[in-house]
């Protein structure tokens, strides 16, 4: 490996890295390592300069704010931290919408300009294989109400936050392959590597004894298990395996005389009515398409003002890689529907708002509170153990029943974080913050 400039420490900073005198040493930023001459300065305490051949090397872009880390094992001091976003399309320079991928991305990256290291915005196709280099975007802004993204080439970063938008992107080759290739890196991190499948989550969850009495009972849709599951329970969900936003959900309801009435969630609902469940199987196969599909106990949720709701809580890994609640709101449902997603019409309403109307008490409220975290926490670690899969943030979909008990309705890995909150802007920043934090903790900083 050629000598590339020079890296010049100073005497503080060396005896607190307890760095070793040699005449040249290893520099990494991300996945780019040169071999630069090691030169110690009388600079002031604990700090660092790079030679301009040295920062070209490495393609540094704010060298005043690039984290220094000595690896012992190794013998590489390590700048950064270096993240990148990953993503399917190049954003435009369009005005955006506050609840478009967009608008999450330039959030991300207007954050990332305030934190340590560099952070941005890249393609699959963006990747230079050869050089192990990426060119990558961060947003600058123009004008109050428009910017552009501004392109450079950064090396392939120490931390991937995964946020591919959708399934159909997440199944092409060429985003499989380049996320293998990724993971490879011997440097890097990735973390929220995909989608999860609903079947999957629930046969993971649900060998935790302790996570039992919070989830509905669940099979993979056929009609012997739909008969089986009717004989138990009135009301039934027809769930996409992979869907999303409460698309292709289909409430089942058994009547007394044991006609079976379903409707859609669509916004052009279906209503119909079957004597049988191999009747109502074929009446739905058009709607279900080639899906897989779950069937699901249905749960009998409390209401607010005459509608059912749910509690979204948005649960992130902090700067200390330590899992706690960043957003919570409660999602209401729609007038004569039992679903509650955005997507699907449901409204936002302040969680504290909608269980101080139920529950009256603040204690009462509280001890609500806690039931949800502690479930939240059980939910986020068994799904990291069975499933060997590193997550900084799980979107986790919470009913209460009339009763009150806390019941797991959905996990979901990739939440939609938007720009805009019912509940306050310090809320929204922490929410795209914490992802960032995470991934400067992955990189070792």
């Amino acid at each position: 490996m050629n000598t590339v400039g020079r890296i010049y420490i100073s005497r503080d900073l060396m005896k607190k890295l307890a760095l070793p005198v040699q005449n040249e040493i290893k520099v990494r930023v991300g996945n780019l390592l040169v071999n630069s001459e090691l030169v110690i300065q009388d600079l002031k305490k604990k700090s660092y300069m790079l030679s301009p051949s040295l920062a070209g090397a490495l393609y540094i872009k704010k060298r005043k704010h690039m984290k220094l880390r000595y690896d012992q094992r190794e013998n590489i001091i390590h700048l950064g931290p270096t993240i990148g976003i990953l993503s399917t399309f190049l954003p435009n320079r369009g005005e955006y919408d506050p609840l478009s991928m967009h608008a999450e991305l330039i959030f991300l990256s207007n954050i990332g300009k305030t934190l340590a290291g560099q952070v941005y915005v890249f393609t699959p196709g963006s990747i230079n294989w050869s050089n192990n280099t990426a060119r990558g975007y961060v947003y600058k802004q123009v004008t109050p109400d428009r910017g552009v993204w501004v392109a450079n080439i950064y090396p392939l970063p120490d931390v991937v936050y995964d946020r591919i938008p959708s399934r159909s992107s997440e199944a092409r080759s060429l985003i499989r392959n380049t996320k293998n290739r990724l993971c490879r890196l011997p440097y890097l991190k990735y973390f929220n590597p995909s989608f999860l499948n609903k079947w999957k989550v629930y046969q993971l969850l649900i060998n935790d004894p302790s996570l039992h009495p919070y989830m509905p009972e669940t099979r993979v849709l056929t009609a012997e298990n739909l008969v089986d599951l009717l004989a138990k329970y009135n009301i039934i969900f027809l769930k996409p395996a992979n869907g999303s936003l409460g698309k292709g959900i289909i409430k089942v309801k058994r009547d007394e005389k044991g006609t079976l009435h379903f409707v859609t969630s669509s916004r052009r609902k279906i209503r119909s009515s079957a004597d049988s469940v191999a009747e109502l199987m074929k009446k739905t196969r058009d709607y279900r398409g080639n899906r897989a599909y779950i069937a699901q106990q249905g749960i009998s949720l409390a209401s607010y003002k005459g509608s059912p709701f749910d509690l979204r809580i948005v649960y992130q890994k902090n700067a200390r890689g330590i899992w706690q609640t960043s957003k919570s709101f409660v999602r209401v449902a729609p007038r004569g529907s039992s679903v509650s997603n955005l997507a699907s019409g449901g409204r936002v309403e302040k969680t504290k708002h909608v269980l101080k109307y139920l529950y009256k008490k603040g204690a009462v409220v509280e001890e609500k509170f806690l039931h949800i975290k502690r479930l939240c926490q059980q939910v986020a670690e068994t799904l990291e153990k069975a499933s060997q899969a590193n997550y900084g943030e799980l979107g986790l979909d919470i009913g209460l029943d009339k009763n009150g008990s806390p019941w797991l309705i959905e996990v979901n890995s990739k939440p939609r974080k938007t720009t805009e909150s019912e509940v306050s802007q310090v809320i929204v920043k922490n929410t795209f913050r914490r992802p960032l934090e995470y991934s400067s903790y992955l990189a070792g900083f």
